[in-house]
Protein backbone atom coordinates (compact mmCIF):
# COMPACT_ATOMS: atom_id res chain seq x y z
CA UNK A 1 0.00 0.00 0.00
CA UNK A 2 2.95 1.94 0.57
CA UNK A 3 4.33 2.04 -2.86
CA UNK A 4 1.24 2.40 -3.89
CA UNK A 5 0.57 5.39 -2.54
CA UNK A 6 4.17 6.61 -3.61
CA UNK A 7 2.94 5.64 -6.87
CA UNK A 8 0.16 8.03 -6.97
CA UNK A 9 1.28 10.61 -4.76
CA UNK A 10 4.78 11.22 -5.76
CA UNK A 11 4.48 12.94 -9.38
CA UNK A 12 2.57 14.62 -11.98
CA UNK A 13 -0.45 12.85 -12.81
CA UNK A 14 0.47 13.50 -16.79
CA UNK A 15 3.46 10.64 -15.80
CA UNK A 16 0.85 8.08 -16.16
CA UNK A 17 0.17 9.35 -20.12
CA UNK A 18 2.67 8.65 -22.96
CA UNK A 19 1.59 10.83 -24.60
CA UNK A 20 -0.42 13.82 -22.82
CA UNK A 21 -0.36 16.42 -25.87
CA UNK A 22 -1.84 13.87 -28.40
CA UNK A 23 -4.46 12.45 -25.44
CA UNK A 24 -5.60 15.78 -24.10
CA UNK A 25 -6.06 16.86 -27.64
CA UNK A 26 -8.13 14.42 -28.65
CA UNK A 27 -10.28 14.80 -25.07
CA UNK A 28 -10.55 18.36 -25.73
CA UNK A 29 -11.70 18.20 -29.29
CA UNK A 30 -14.01 15.71 -28.52
CA UNK A 31 -15.73 17.08 -25.68
CA UNK A 32 -16.17 20.38 -27.38
CA UNK A 33 -17.24 19.00 -30.54
CA UNK A 34 -20.25 16.80 -28.39
CA UNK A 35 -21.10 20.34 -26.46
CA UNK A 36 -21.72 21.64 -30.41
CA UNK A 37 -23.52 18.60 -31.40
CA UNK A 38 -25.59 18.59 -28.08
CA UNK A 39 -27.24 21.62 -28.67
CA UNK A 40 -29.36 20.16 -31.84
CA UNK A 41 -30.62 17.78 -28.94
CA UNK A 42 -33.14 17.66 -26.43
CA UNK A 43 -32.63 19.50 -23.27
CA UNK A 44 -32.83 16.74 -20.89
CA UNK A 45 -30.54 14.92 -22.64
CA UNK A 46 -27.84 17.44 -22.78
CA UNK A 47 -28.70 17.72 -18.74
CA UNK A 48 -28.15 14.06 -18.80
CA UNK A 49 -25.12 13.91 -20.49
CA UNK A 50 -23.62 16.77 -18.14
CA UNK A 51 -24.25 14.83 -15.22
CA UNK A 52 -23.18 11.43 -16.44
CA UNK A 53 -20.36 12.34 -18.89
CA UNK A 54 -18.88 15.82 -18.18
CA UNK A 55 -20.22 16.21 -14.24
CA UNK A 56 -21.35 19.35 -15.32
CA UNK A 57 -18.55 21.33 -15.34
CA UNK A 58 -17.73 24.18 -17.25
CA UNK A 59 -15.93 23.02 -20.50
CA UNK A 60 -13.75 25.40 -21.60
CA UNK A 61 -12.21 26.31 -18.05
CA UNK A 62 -11.44 22.88 -17.22
CA UNK A 63 -9.80 21.99 -20.69
CA UNK A 64 -7.53 25.46 -20.32
CA UNK A 65 -6.82 24.26 -16.84
CA UNK A 66 -5.51 20.93 -18.27
CA UNK A 67 -4.09 22.37 -20.93
CA UNK A 68 -1.97 25.02 -18.98
CA UNK A 69 -0.63 21.71 -16.93
CA UNK A 70 0.60 19.94 -19.91
CA UNK A 71 1.97 23.35 -21.04
CA UNK A 72 3.82 23.44 -18.26
CA UNK A 73 4.85 20.11 -18.22
CA UNK A 74 5.91 19.80 -22.26
CA UNK A 75 7.43 23.73 -22.82
CA UNK A 76 7.59 24.86 -26.19
CA UNK A 77 5.07 22.17 -27.75
CA UNK A 78 3.66 24.34 -30.52
CA UNK A 79 -0.04 22.46 -31.12
CA UNK A 80 -0.39 22.63 -26.86
CA UNK A 81 0.36 26.39 -27.51
CA UNK A 82 -1.87 27.02 -29.96
CA UNK A 83 -4.84 24.89 -28.53
CA UNK A 84 -4.23 26.53 -25.68
CA UNK A 85 -4.20 30.41 -27.24
CA UNK A 86 -7.86 29.64 -29.15
CA UNK A 87 -9.32 27.83 -25.74
CA UNK A 88 -8.33 31.01 -23.96
CA UNK A 89 -9.87 33.47 -26.97
CA UNK A 90 -13.00 31.77 -26.69
CA UNK A 91 -13.64 31.68 -23.25
CA UNK A 92 -13.20 35.93 -24.04
CA UNK A 93 -9.51 35.86 -21.69
CA UNK A 94 -8.03 38.66 -24.09
CA UNK A 95 -5.09 39.27 -21.58
CA UNK A 96 -3.86 36.19 -21.78
CA UNK A 97 -4.31 36.07 -26.12
CA UNK A 98 -2.35 39.05 -26.31
CA UNK A 99 0.08 37.96 -24.05
CA UNK A 100 0.39 34.50 -26.28
CA UNK A 101 0.22 37.25 -29.78
CA UNK A 102 3.29 39.59 -28.18
CA UNK A 103 5.48 36.29 -26.93
CA UNK A 104 5.14 34.60 -30.53
CA UNK A 105 5.56 38.24 -32.42
CA UNK A 106 9.17 38.25 -30.37
CA UNK A 107 10.22 34.49 -31.10
CA UNK A 108 9.71 35.22 -35.01
CA UNK A 109 6.21 33.45 -35.25
CA UNK A 110 4.96 36.48 -36.61
CA UNK A 111 1.94 34.24 -39.44
CA UNK A 112 0.57 32.51 -36.54
CA UNK A 113 0.92 35.95 -33.84
CA UNK A 114 -1.13 37.59 -36.66
CA UNK A 115 -4.02 34.93 -36.97
CA UNK A 116 -4.32 34.82 -33.41
CA UNK A 117 -5.03 38.67 -33.53
CA UNK A 118 -7.17 38.65 -36.18
CA UNK A 119 -9.44 36.03 -34.34
CA UNK A 120 -9.35 37.59 -31.20
CA UNK A 121 -8.09 40.86 -30.73
CA UNK A 122 -9.70 42.45 -34.07
CA UNK A 123 -6.64 43.62 -35.69
CA UNK A 124 -7.02 44.78 -39.24
CA UNK A 125 -7.22 42.44 -42.07
CA UNK A 126 -6.21 44.22 -44.25
CA UNK A 127 -6.89 42.42 -47.23
CA UNK A 128 -4.89 39.09 -45.24
CA UNK A 129 -8.02 36.95 -45.19
CA UNK A 130 -6.49 34.76 -47.72
CA UNK A 131 -3.25 34.52 -46.02
CA UNK A 132 -4.69 34.11 -42.61
CA UNK A 133 -6.88 31.17 -43.39
CA UNK A 134 -3.81 29.14 -45.01
CA UNK A 135 -1.99 29.93 -42.25
CA UNK A 136 -4.79 28.96 -39.51
CA UNK A 137 -5.04 25.53 -41.33
CA UNK A 138 -1.44 25.02 -41.35
CA UNK A 139 -1.42 25.97 -37.15
CA UNK A 140 -3.55 22.87 -35.97
CA UNK A 141 -5.04 19.63 -37.46
CA UNK A 142 -8.36 19.39 -38.60
CA UNK A 143 -11.04 19.27 -36.33
CA UNK A 144 -13.17 21.96 -33.15
CA UNK A 145 -9.84 24.28 -33.22
CA UNK A 146 -9.41 24.94 -36.86
CA UNK A 147 -13.04 25.69 -37.14
CA UNK A 148 -12.48 28.18 -34.11
CA UNK A 149 -9.94 29.98 -36.12
CA UNK A 150 -11.75 29.98 -39.06
CA UNK A 151 -15.19 30.78 -38.04
CA UNK A 152 -13.19 33.64 -36.02
CA UNK A 153 -12.02 35.02 -39.25
CA UNK A 154 -15.04 34.28 -41.55
CA UNK A 155 -17.17 36.45 -38.77
CA UNK A 156 -14.30 39.31 -39.25
CA UNK A 157 -14.57 39.25 -42.70
CA UNK A 158 -18.73 39.04 -42.94
CA UNK A 159 -18.49 35.90 -45.09
CA UNK A 160 -21.54 34.01 -44.09
CA UNK A 161 -20.94 31.36 -47.28
CA UNK A 162 -17.49 30.61 -45.35
CA UNK A 163 -19.06 30.36 -42.00
CA UNK A 164 -22.18 28.25 -42.73
CA UNK A 165 -19.42 26.17 -45.14
CA UNK A 166 -17.37 25.33 -41.76
CA UNK A 167 -20.25 24.67 -39.73
CA UNK A 168 -22.23 21.86 -42.50
CA UNK A 169 -18.22 20.10 -42.21
CA UNK A 170 -18.42 20.17 -38.21
CA UNK A 171 -22.35 18.84 -38.14
CA UNK A 172 -21.01 15.75 -40.48
CA UNK A 173 -18.02 15.33 -38.27
CA UNK A 174 -20.34 15.68 -34.86
CA UNK A 175 -23.33 13.45 -36.04
CA UNK A 176 -21.85 10.13 -35.02
CA UNK A 177 -20.76 11.47 -31.77
CA UNK A 178 -23.96 12.45 -31.04
CA UNK A 179 -25.20 9.08 -31.88
CA UNK A 180 -23.23 7.71 -30.01
CA UNK A 181 -24.06 9.28 -26.45
CA UNK A 182 -27.51 8.95 -27.11
CA UNK A 183 -26.85 4.91 -27.47
CA UNK A 184 -24.78 5.79 -24.12
CA UNK A 185 -27.67 7.46 -22.15
CA UNK A 186 -30.13 4.96 -23.72
CA UNK A 187 -28.36 2.48 -21.74
CA UNK A 188 -27.99 4.44 -18.75
CA UNK A 189 -31.70 4.99 -19.20
CA UNK A 190 -32.37 0.99 -19.30
CA UNK A 191 -29.80 0.54 -15.93
CA UNK A 192 -31.90 2.66 -13.98
CA UNK A 193 -35.08 1.16 -15.24
CA UNK A 194 -33.34 -2.30 -13.95
CA UNK A 195 -32.38 -0.56 -11.00
CA UNK A 196 -35.78 0.40 -9.71
CA UNK A 197 -37.09 -2.81 -10.71
CA UNK A 198 -34.55 -4.27 -8.67
CA UNK A 199 -35.56 -2.07 -5.45
CA UNK A 200 -39.48 -2.98 -5.68
CA UNK A 201 -38.10 -6.66 -5.89
CA UNK A 202 -36.32 -5.55 -2.17
CA UNK A 203 -38.88 -3.14 -0.64
CA UNK A 204 -41.46 -5.80 -1.34
CA UNK A 205 -39.62 -8.22 1.20
CA UNK A 206 -38.69 -10.98 -1.41
CA UNK A 207 -35.56 -12.62 -0.36
CA UNK A 208 -32.17 -11.48 -1.52
CA UNK A 209 -30.43 -14.62 -0.33
CA UNK A 210 -28.28 -15.50 -3.03
CA UNK A 211 -26.30 -18.13 -1.77
CA UNK A 212 -24.10 -18.53 1.56
CA UNK A 213 -20.64 -17.14 1.66
CA UNK A 214 -18.30 -17.20 4.86
CA UNK A 215 -19.03 -13.82 6.00
CA UNK A 216 -18.60 -13.44 8.92
CA UNK A 217 -15.64 -16.30 8.07
CA UNK A 218 -14.78 -18.61 10.34
CA UNK A 219 -10.80 -17.75 10.19
CA UNK A 220 -8.67 -15.46 11.88
CA UNK A 221 -8.85 -12.09 11.03
CA UNK A 222 -4.84 -12.53 12.01
CA UNK A 223 -4.99 -15.49 9.37
CA UNK A 224 -7.14 -13.39 7.07
CA UNK A 225 -4.76 -10.51 6.93
CA UNK A 226 -1.44 -12.14 6.72
CA UNK A 227 -2.87 -14.30 3.60
CA UNK A 228 -3.73 -11.00 2.27
CA UNK A 229 -0.29 -9.53 2.92
CA UNK A 230 1.58 -12.38 2.16
CA UNK A 231 -0.51 -12.63 -1.40
CA UNK A 232 0.33 -9.26 -2.14
CA UNK A 233 4.30 -9.21 -1.44
CA UNK A 234 4.00 -12.34 -4.31
CA UNK A 235 1.88 -10.51 -6.42
CA UNK A 236 4.44 -7.70 -6.70
CA UNK A 237 7.39 -10.33 -7.26
CA UNK A 238 5.46 -11.94 -10.19
CA UNK A 239 4.76 -8.42 -11.48
CA UNK A 240 8.82 -7.94 -11.21
CA UNK A 241 8.78 -11.09 -13.31
CA UNK A 242 6.28 -10.23 -15.77
CA UNK A 243 8.30 -6.20 -16.02
CA UNK A 244 11.40 -7.93 -16.84
CA UNK A 245 10.20 -10.59 -19.53
CA UNK A 246 8.57 -7.35 -20.62
CA UNK A 247 11.93 -5.79 -21.50
CA UNK A 248 12.84 -8.91 -23.32
CA UNK A 249 9.64 -9.25 -25.63
CA UNK A 250 9.26 -5.50 -25.75
CA UNK A 251 7.09 -3.04 -23.46
CA UNK A 252 3.62 -3.15 -25.63
CA UNK A 253 3.33 -7.32 -25.73
CA UNK A 254 0.14 -7.76 -25.74
CA UNK A 255 0.44 -11.64 -24.66
CA UNK A 256 1.77 -10.45 -21.16
CA UNK A 257 -0.27 -7.42 -20.93
CA UNK A 258 -3.36 -10.01 -20.84
CA UNK A 259 -1.40 -12.53 -18.71
CA UNK A 260 -0.04 -9.71 -16.35
CA UNK A 261 -2.98 -9.03 -14.26
CA UNK A 262 -4.61 -12.88 -13.63
CA UNK A 263 -0.31 -13.98 -12.94
CA UNK A 264 -0.51 -11.56 -10.20
CA UNK A 265 -3.25 -12.69 -8.34
CA UNK A 266 -2.34 -15.92 -8.26
CA UNK A 267 -0.83 -16.32 -5.60
CA UNK A 268 -3.29 -14.64 -3.11
CA UNK A 269 -5.70 -17.46 -4.64
CA UNK A 270 -3.20 -20.20 -3.49
CA UNK A 271 -3.06 -18.74 -0.17
CA UNK A 272 -6.65 -18.19 0.47
CA UNK A 273 -7.92 -21.58 -1.26
CA UNK A 274 -4.94 -23.14 1.13
CA UNK A 275 -5.09 -21.47 4.44
CA UNK A 276 -8.32 -20.01 5.03
CA UNK A 277 -11.01 -21.61 2.78
CA UNK A 278 -9.64 -25.31 2.46
CA UNK A 279 -9.73 -25.70 6.60
CA UNK A 280 -13.28 -24.55 6.83
CA UNK A 281 -14.34 -27.27 3.81
CA UNK A 282 -15.29 -25.56 1.58
CA UNK A 283 -13.74 -24.27 -1.92
CA UNK A 284 -13.46 -21.06 -3.44
CA UNK A 285 -16.56 -20.91 -6.01
CA UNK A 286 -18.62 -22.23 -2.41
CA UNK A 287 -16.94 -19.73 0.18
CA UNK A 288 -17.51 -16.81 -2.22
CA UNK A 289 -20.47 -17.32 -3.15
CA UNK A 290 -20.01 -17.63 -6.76
CA UNK A 291 -22.74 -21.15 -7.12
CA UNK A 292 -26.24 -19.87 -6.64
CA UNK A 293 -28.09 -21.93 -3.78
CA UNK A 294 -31.37 -23.39 -5.14
CA UNK A 295 -34.36 -20.96 -5.06
CA UNK A 296 -31.58 -18.15 -4.85
CA UNK A 297 -31.14 -17.37 -8.91
CA UNK A 298 -34.34 -14.83 -9.00
CA UNK A 299 -32.62 -13.02 -5.89
CA UNK A 300 -29.38 -12.84 -7.99
CA UNK A 301 -31.23 -11.44 -10.83
CA UNK A 302 -32.99 -8.76 -9.13
CA UNK A 303 -30.41 -7.51 -6.46
CA UNK A 304 -27.82 -7.55 -10.16
CA UNK A 305 -30.38 -5.23 -11.52
CA UNK A 306 -30.72 -2.70 -8.44
CA UNK A 307 -26.49 -3.21 -8.03
CA UNK A 308 -26.06 -2.05 -11.42
CA UNK A 309 -29.22 1.03 -11.03
CA UNK A 310 -27.74 2.28 -8.03
CA UNK A 311 -24.37 2.37 -10.00
CA UNK A 312 -25.85 4.94 -12.24
CA UNK A 313 -27.97 6.67 -9.86
CA UNK A 314 -24.99 7.29 -7.82
CA UNK A 315 -22.83 8.55 -11.11
CA UNK A 316 -25.78 11.06 -11.54
CA UNK A 317 -26.02 12.27 -7.81
CA UNK A 318 -22.32 12.55 -7.71
CA UNK A 319 -22.92 14.71 -11.14
CA UNK A 320 -24.95 17.06 -9.11
CA UNK A 321 -22.24 17.07 -6.34
CA UNK A 322 -20.03 17.91 -8.71
CA UNK A 323 -21.37 20.46 -10.71
CA UNK A 324 -21.98 22.10 -6.92
CA UNK A 325 -18.84 22.18 -5.64
CA UNK A 326 -16.80 22.66 -8.62
CA UNK A 327 -15.11 19.31 -8.22
CA UNK A 328 -14.57 17.12 -10.81
CA UNK A 329 -12.47 13.87 -11.91
CA UNK A 330 -9.09 14.52 -13.51
CA UNK A 331 -8.85 13.40 -16.85
CA UNK A 332 -5.91 11.25 -16.21
CA UNK A 333 -7.89 9.34 -14.34
CA UNK A 334 -10.14 7.88 -16.68
CA UNK A 335 -7.97 8.16 -20.01
CA UNK A 336 -6.83 4.75 -21.51
CA UNK A 337 -4.22 5.32 -24.36
CA UNK A 338 -4.31 1.49 -25.41
CA UNK A 339 -8.58 1.89 -25.61
CA UNK A 340 -8.18 5.26 -26.92
CA UNK A 341 -5.75 5.01 -30.05
CA UNK A 342 -4.14 1.10 -29.62
CA UNK A 343 -4.22 -1.53 -32.68
CA UNK A 344 -7.31 -3.69 -31.86
CA UNK A 345 -5.14 -6.45 -30.17
CA UNK A 346 -3.43 -3.89 -27.62
CA UNK A 347 -7.68 -2.63 -27.61
CA UNK A 348 -8.56 -5.84 -26.57
CA UNK A 349 -5.88 -7.09 -24.17
CA UNK A 350 -6.95 -3.70 -22.46
CA UNK A 351 -10.57 -4.04 -22.36
CA UNK A 352 -10.26 -7.81 -21.15
CA UNK A 353 -8.47 -6.23 -18.24
CA UNK A 354 -10.60 -3.69 -17.24
CA UNK A 355 -14.17 -5.31 -17.85
CA UNK A 356 -13.12 -8.89 -16.96
CA UNK A 357 -10.07 -9.29 -14.89
CA UNK A 358 -10.37 -6.62 -12.44
CA UNK A 359 -13.83 -6.63 -11.02
CA UNK A 360 -13.50 -10.24 -10.81
CA UNK A 361 -10.16 -9.98 -8.73
CA UNK A 362 -11.20 -6.90 -7.24
CA UNK A 363 -13.83 -8.27 -5.67
CA UNK A 364 -12.58 -11.47 -4.16
CA UNK A 365 -9.69 -9.13 -2.66
CA UNK A 366 -11.82 -5.95 -1.36
CA UNK A 367 -15.10 -7.87 -0.44
CA UNK A 368 -14.73 -11.33 -0.20
CA UNK A 369 -11.21 -11.37 1.99
CA UNK A 370 -10.63 -7.76 2.93
CA UNK A 371 -14.14 -7.05 3.98
CA UNK A 372 -14.63 -10.87 5.61
CA UNK A 373 -11.59 -10.44 7.56
CA UNK A 374 -12.56 -6.95 8.96
CA UNK A 375 -16.17 -8.38 9.59
CA UNK A 376 -14.42 -11.03 11.53
CA UNK A 377 -13.87 -8.28 14.38
CA UNK A 378 -15.93 -5.37 13.10
CA UNK A 379 -19.69 -4.92 12.88
CA UNK A 380 -20.44 -5.06 9.14
CA UNK A 381 -21.16 -1.05 9.26
CA UNK A 382 -17.45 -0.39 10.06
CA UNK A 383 -16.33 -3.07 8.65
CA UNK A 384 -17.72 -1.91 5.12
CA UNK A 385 -16.96 1.45 5.26
CA UNK A 386 -13.03 0.48 6.20
CA UNK A 387 -12.62 -2.16 3.24
CA UNK A 388 -14.19 0.60 0.82
CA UNK A 389 -11.29 3.57 1.81
CA UNK A 390 -9.41 1.13 1.64
CA UNK A 391 -10.44 0.54 -2.05
CA UNK A 392 -10.62 3.86 -3.40
CA UNK A 393 -7.18 4.57 -1.74
CA UNK A 394 -6.09 1.50 -3.57
CA UNK A 395 -7.36 2.98 -6.86
CA UNK A 396 -5.17 6.61 -6.13
CA UNK A 397 -7.64 8.98 -7.82
CA UNK A 398 -8.37 12.81 -6.69
CA UNK A 399 -11.44 13.76 -4.39
CA UNK A 400 -14.00 13.06 -7.09
CA UNK A 401 -12.84 9.63 -8.01
CA UNK A 402 -12.23 8.62 -4.49
CA UNK A 403 -15.86 9.87 -3.98
CA UNK A 404 -16.99 7.39 -6.69
CA UNK A 405 -15.04 4.45 -5.84
CA UNK A 406 -15.58 4.76 -2.26
CA UNK A 407 -19.55 4.45 -2.69
CA UNK A 408 -18.97 1.39 -4.90
CA UNK A 409 -17.13 0.01 -2.59
CA UNK A 410 -19.53 0.87 0.20
CA UNK A 411 -22.61 -0.85 -1.95
CA UNK A 412 -20.66 -3.92 -3.24
CA UNK A 413 -19.58 -4.31 0.88
CA UNK A 414 -23.54 -3.93 2.13
CA UNK A 415 -24.35 -6.53 -0.76
CA UNK A 416 -22.01 -8.94 -0.23
CA UNK A 417 -23.10 -8.95 3.55
CA UNK A 418 -27.06 -9.17 2.72
CA UNK A 419 -26.81 -11.48 -0.63
CA UNK A 420 -24.27 -14.51 0.48
CA UNK A 421 -22.79 -14.00 -2.76
CA UNK A 422 -19.75 -11.62 -4.75
CA UNK A 423 -22.01 -12.85 -8.04
CA UNK A 424 -24.23 -9.61 -7.99
CA UNK A 425 -21.18 -7.35 -6.92
CA UNK A 426 -19.03 -8.87 -9.54
CA UNK A 427 -21.30 -8.07 -12.25
CA UNK A 428 -22.18 -4.76 -11.51
CA UNK A 429 -18.69 -3.75 -10.82
CA UNK A 430 -17.82 -5.29 -14.59
CA UNK A 431 -20.81 -3.26 -15.85
CA UNK A 432 -19.81 0.18 -14.22
CA UNK A 433 -16.33 -0.49 -15.82
CA UNK A 434 -17.84 -1.72 -19.00
CA UNK A 435 -19.68 1.94 -18.87
CA UNK A 436 -16.50 3.61 -18.71
CA UNK A 437 -14.66 1.72 -21.48
CA UNK A 438 -17.55 2.54 -23.64
CA UNK A 439 -16.94 5.90 -23.13
CA UNK A 440 -13.39 5.80 -24.00
CA UNK A 441 -14.23 3.77 -26.97
CA UNK A 442 -17.27 5.50 -28.59
CA UNK A 443 -16.27 8.99 -27.98
CA UNK A 444 -12.40 8.77 -28.09
CA UNK A 445 -11.39 6.20 -30.56
CA UNK A 446 -12.13 6.58 -34.37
Amino acid sequence: MALALRVHLGGSRLDSIDDPARALALIVERTMDLQDALERAAPWERRFYELTVSDGRNELEEAIAWYEEVADAVPGEPGVQVRLAVLYGERGRIDEVLETVDRWRARGDVAWADVLAAAYLDAPLDGKLARLRATATRMVEPGWFRDRLLLRLADRAGDSAAREAILAAARARTAPLLRRVRALTATEVIALGLGLAGLVFVLRGRPVRVDSALVPPPWRARDGLEVLVRGAGAGVLVLMIVYALGRWRGPSDPLLGALSMPMMYVPLLWLARRRLFAPAGVGLARGLGWLPAPGGRRALIWTTALLVGAGTATDLALGLLSEATNISAHWTEWFDEELAWGSPVVAGVSLLGTVVFAPVFEEFVFRGLLYATLRRRLAWPIAATLSAAIFAIAHGYGAAGFGSVFLSGLLWAIAYERTGSLLPNTVAHIANNVAAALGVLLLLRG
